[in-house]
């Protein structure tokens, strides 16, 4: 399905799509231990950014009890998994919208037992996109590369500033070639401010820390 979308709708680089089980769907499931161990593998679920469904699609795929909600700005990709959903008998929840707006929302924000993100620029704009969506006590799985150590360090007090607090930084992916993939686990602490996430745009044009 992914291959016949992406040649009408772009959804991947041809790179992406060559190594898809590799880049993608096993990256994406290199979560699911870590949902499973924070006991939130029924939990419901926010993937900002998703994208062609990287990793919402295929976490719920491989835990058919997650309620997911995968949300991304690009409509062409919201219609994808729309379509991909229905075909594979999955009830996710598919959001065309951007993450400052869907922020406002009183039934998404601060409702989500984990939030996960993959693709959202620098470590600082991933944590306003995500944070607010979490519920207190909740989790944000972010996946980064190799510096995830270093950016989890410089933007403690970032993370303090939305709510959070950094658990810790968990090297993933290695036994499936995966080089230098982590995940950075921050726990949401205390409600985000209501300031937070900034405008559209914002963001990313200022990212914050």
């Amino acid at each position: 399905m992914l291959r016949s979308a992406n040649a009408r709708a772009s959804l991947m680089s041809e790179a992406g799509l060559a190594d898809l089980l590799r880049l993608h769907i096993f990256d994406a499931l290199t979560l699911a231990p870590l949902l499973r161990e924070a006991h939130l593998a029924e939990g419901r679920l926010m993937d900002v950014g998703t994208g062609a469904g990287f990793p919402g699609l295929v976490l719920k795929i491989a835990e058919p009890g997650l309620r997911v909600t995968l949300m991304d700005a690009t409509r062409k990709k919201t219609a994808y998994l729309q379509e991909a959903s229905a075909a594979l008998g999955l009830d996710a929840d598919v959001r065309n919208a951007r993450a400052e707006d869907a922020a406002r929302d009183p039934s998404l924000r601060d409702a989500f037992d984990a939030a996960v993100c993959r693709a959202l620029g620098p470590w600082p704009v991933a944590l306003e996109l995500t944070l607010p969506f979490c519920r207190v006590g909740g989790l944000l799985l972010g996946q980064r590369g190799a510096d995830a150590q270093r950016e989890a360090a410089a933007q403690e007090e970032t993370a303090a500033l939305l709510g959070g607090r950094v658990l810790g930084v968990r090297r993933v992916g290695a036994e499936g070639g995966l080089e230098a993939r982590h995940v950075v686990v921050v726990e949401k602490a205390s409600p985000t401010p209501a300031g937070y996430p900034r405008k559209t745009g914002i963001p990313a044009k200022r990212p914050l820390g």
